[in-house]
């Protein structure tokens, strides 16, 4: 293992590895677990499938985010009683490289469930509390000023408060963010501080790691109850066609390749039993657009930077924005109409419900992804685009379109329980999720959990889990900094 940061350009056909750690993801997880790692002075080698970006590579463009920094190229999605996207990031940073760097920390009656539930000891207020102070320094949590929020974030703002309801600006790990509204597609100002430049950069300074992208990883070799080797292809990249070969061997693995990557990893190597794929969670989350007499260009500023918390009704409303092309392919209306949104789409705002996952069912297997939308998940969702529909009327728009297919525009705040009704099924209304959970989940009893509490794998002695993907419950809150904590615990217990 050389330090520092690999790339397909420097590798022989076959490359041979050995380190004391083998990470294989470069996500907030795998970053937060390599820094634990190194930080005890164990070389550490990280794999990573997609490539190393600097801030000046990426494009403001949806195809070329899509195609080199998405999983599946932007295409995946889950299927069940309804068809829900599913994006996930590729590359050094993994999806930190595209989220909107939303910050919340654990909820403690969340933690309280995976401790005393789940039998998650490991889990305890006052270290998660360390790791939380670890994580807001690290990543540079901020708030970012409303002249950087713009328009879309501040009218919402507005509207929410003109109801009394319980709102604020999100924390963000985007000190410089600028406002470009462009976080999907890589942040080309560098304002917003990803994994692979915050805790994997941590990890670098230490001199014993080494980062190897362009590498897939797709076997394994075992003897003893260990994992003794993982090997795979080198991809040259824009090709993502197998070009050469590696082997790394370690005395310890981690698994960090998310709540699907993971899971399929497992399951195509035999490495566990259990609920393997099992209890997938995603916040399922439907939006409602704004249509106000003056302008908001909502495609500029803050992506998201404002939400009102109704936890205890099943859901955050969350301000979003993304381009206009891709406005275009959600808006939920056809023919003409569609096309005067888009020639009115500057002075739309737009804003989503995100909801907790309380019965609905999902499973990751190798070939596909099942979802099914529960009856008081679907109920939450609907309650609130209905509350995001009033808070814009609140603000002063003139009419509403809700996220539900096939329906009229909304002109007045009476007609919105009519419009969004409360029995539409979940295939008429227009879903999206970018946070899956739970498919490997943690706890201390084998036969429901796979991972122990320390991140092991049950029936092996040295291969960890450390992403979301161990969440033993949805989470209801956006979950980059519940993972890099995840991170700093699993990795303060690998080759102790």
């Amino acid at each position: 293992m050389k330090p520092g940061t690999h790339d397909y350009a420097s590798y022989e056909p076959m490359l041979e590895l050995e380190a004391d750690v083998c990470i294989i993801g470069s996500g907030a997880g795998g970053s937060a677990t390599a820094c634990a790692i190194a930080e005890r002075g164990l070389s550490v080698v990280v794999l990573e499938e997609g490539r190393s970006w600097a801030p000046r590579d990426f494009k403001a463009s949806a195809t070329w985010a899509f195609r080199n920094l998405y999983a599946g190229r932007g295409t995946r999605a889950t299927q069940g009683n309804c068809v829900i996207p599913l994006p996930g990031g590729r590359g050094v940073g993994g999806s930190t490289l595209i989220n909107s760097a939303i910050c919340f920390r654990t909820p403690k009656d969340v933690l309280h469930t995976w401790r005393e539930t789940h039998g998650c000891h490991t889990l305890d207020d006052a270290w998660m509390d360390s790791c939380f102070d670890r994580i807001w320094r690290t990543i540079g949590v901020t708030i970012n000023p409303p002249e950087v929020q713009k328009d879309n974030n501040r009218i919402f703002k507005k509207g929410a408060e003109a109801l009394g309801l319980k709102g604020d600006w999100f924390a963000r790990s985007a000190p410089g963010c600028v406002g470009c509204g462009t976080c999907q597609q890589g942040c080309q100002s560098g304002g917003k501080w990803s994994a692979d430049r915050t805790f994997l950069a941590e990890a670098l300074g230490h001199g014993n790691v080494g980062v190897y992208a362009d590498c897939r990883v797709e076997g394994v070799e075992t003897a003893g109850g260990a994992v003794t080797a993982v090997t795979g292809r080198t991809l040259e990249p824009g090709q993502d066609a197998p070009a050469g070969n590696f082997r790394v061997r370690a005395r310890e693995f981690v698994l960090s390749g998310g709540p699907i990557g993971s899971p399929r990893f497992l399951l195509r190597n035999g490495l566990a039993g259990g609920p393997v794929g099992h209890h997938l969670r995603l916040h399922p989350t439907t939006y409602a657009l704004g249509r106000f007499p003056f302008e908001i260009v909502p495609w500029r500023g803050v992506t998201q930077g404002y939400y009102v918390d109704g936890r205890d009704k099943g859901y955050l409303l969350q301000t979003f924005s993304m381009p206009p092309d891709q406005y275009y392919v959600s808006i939920p209306i056809g023919g003409d109409a569609s096309l005067e949104v888009m020639r009115d789409l500057r002075f739309y705002g737009s804003a989503g419900a995100l909801v907790h996952d309380d019965d609905s069912v999902g499973r990751v297997t190798e070939g596909a992804l099942y979802y099914s939308l529960g009856e008081i998940d679907r109920h939450h969702l609907l309650a609130g685009v209905r509350q995001a529909a009033r808070v814009f009327f609140a603000a002063g728009a003139t009419s509403v379109i809700g996220g539900v297919h096939g329906k009229p525009i909304i002109h007045s705040e009476a007609e919105i329980d009519a419009v969004l009704a409360d029995d539409t099924p979940p295939h008429e209304i227009g879903l999206y999720a970018s946070h899956p959970m739970g498919t490997c989940r943690m706890g201390s009893d084998r036969d429901t959990s796979v991972v122990d509490p320390q991140g092991r794998v049950w029936g092996w002695k040295n291969l960890h889990v450390a992403d979301a993907s161990v969440f033993p419950t949805s989470l209801g809150v956006n979950p980059q900094v519940t993972v890099m904590a995840m991170g700093l615990t699993i990795g303060r217990s690998v080759g102790g």
